[in-house]
């Protein structure tokens, strides 16, 4: 099979995470052509060839906003319309809606809508306004728009995708080497400490998570936020004020986050929204007791509260406080949510989603009710 795969780079992000790892599986079997529109500082793997659109577009937040400052999407429907053509592929794989409204387009003008299928990473309710219209209409030509999660799935209901063409398939998790319930190699940090991972960006909610630390009151608990953003000063700025900037560290992006995460004494999940939190399930399945915000959308379909994971009501500083105590503090509840953390990561093994990816449509082009992810005796699809 000729599988195209279309993202706007391989930089740090989830997204860009997910196509690394289902690259690298489906490439096993498969011919892969990875589609950047910047190929420019890649920082993960991937699998199969890639084509590079050479737009090197500065980083930005918003979808389509970095094309529109380089007035570039005339020369990637131009590029991609070629590709198509040249290429022939069985199926197309977007992700992201900068992507994803340039795919849609190109497959629309060359005949491949049935083969497009179109993947929503973020809760599309917080996309401006414009996004959200543009969603509205185009989500209901190609083939397939695979959600990322429930939560997901009924936003897009709700802004009139036909239910007949979503699918939901979750993101898929590599399996990690050897042992993970105790660490396995030395701590990148003396201090014993707990984890934030993401971009430093108004949605992860970081401020909130700084205010949750600085009420523990555990002085030899240090804090690591992973991750770089335009937020970096103003968090650090946080930090000091709230007097806790000498057990507060932000190293910025490291290529080693298994290490951190198997060292690290919880991890917390402090967004404001989400589509399907990858770094909830890395952690889990680094041998990691997660605390989670219940924002929308993920963290509840994916912990049990109490059994491998524990939940907190959105926005609830104090008791976001409260479960992080409970996990640095009692070592037996720790143990039982690493265990049971692990057990939960079977269900996003990279080999099955990869699957889920490559039958979830029929030979008419339409989801197929029969081939979805199965979570337990539940079908998603």
């Amino acid at each position: 099979m000729q599988i195209l795969t279309l993202v706007p780079t391989l930089r740090n992000g989830g997204a860009e995470r997910v196509v690394s790892n289902l690259t690298r599986e489906w490439a096993k079997s498969h011919r892969v052509t990875i589609v950047l529109f910047d190929a420019s500082d890649p920082r993960y793997e991937h699998g199969g060839r890639i084509v590079d659109f050479g737009l090197r577009l500065p980083m930005s937040d918003h979808p389509l906003k970095s094309l529109k400052k380089v007035g570039s999407v005339g020369v990637l429907l131009v590029r991609l319309i070629h590709l198509l053509r040249q290429e022939q592929p069985d199926r197309i794989f977007s992700f992201m809606e900068q992507s994803n409204f340039v795919a849609i387009i190109a497959a629309a003008l060359t005949g491949y809508l049935d083969r497009l299928h179109v993947s929503v990473r973020v809760n599309p309710s917080w996309l401006p306004s414009m996004h959200r219209i543009l969603l509205r209409y185009l989500y209901r030509l190609p083939a397939q728009v695979i959600a990322v999660s429930e939560g997901v799935k009924r936003e897009l209901e709700s802004m009139q995708v036909p239910t007949t063409r979503i699918s939901v398939i979750p993101n898929p998790i590599a399996k990690p080497d050897g042992q993970v319930i105790e660490p396995r190699s030395r701590s990148p940090l003396t201090n014993r400490f707990i984890l934030g991972v993401g971009r430093l960006h108004q949605q992860k909610g970081f401020d909130r998570l700084l205010a949750a630390y600085r009420g523990l009151g555990q002085p030899e608990l240090h804090l690591v936020i992973l991750g770089e953003g335009e937020q970096r000063r103003t968090l650090v700025s946080s930090a000091q004020e709230l007097g806790v900037a000498e057990r507060v560290h932000f190293p910025g992006w490291v290529t080693e986050v298994e290490t951190w995460y198997r060292n690290a004494a919880c991890f917390v999940l402090s967004s404001r929204f989400e589509g399907w939190p990858n770094v909830l399930v890395e952690a889990m399945a680094n041998g990691c007791p997660v605390v989670s915000f219940d924002c929308q959308y993920g963290p509840s379909e994916i912990i049990e509260d109490g059994r491998n994971g524990l939940l907190v009501p959105e926005g609830d500083v104090e008791g976001l406080t409260m479960a992080m105590a409970r996990v640095v503090d009692d070592e037996a509840l720790r143990r039982n949510l690493v265990i049971k953390g692990l057990e939960r990561t079977r269900a996003f093994d990279i080999e099955e989603i990869a699957l889920c990816w490559l039958r979830a449509t029929n030979a008419g082009g339409r989801p197929d009710p029969n081939s979805g992810w199965v979570d337990g005796s539940q079908r998603r699809y």
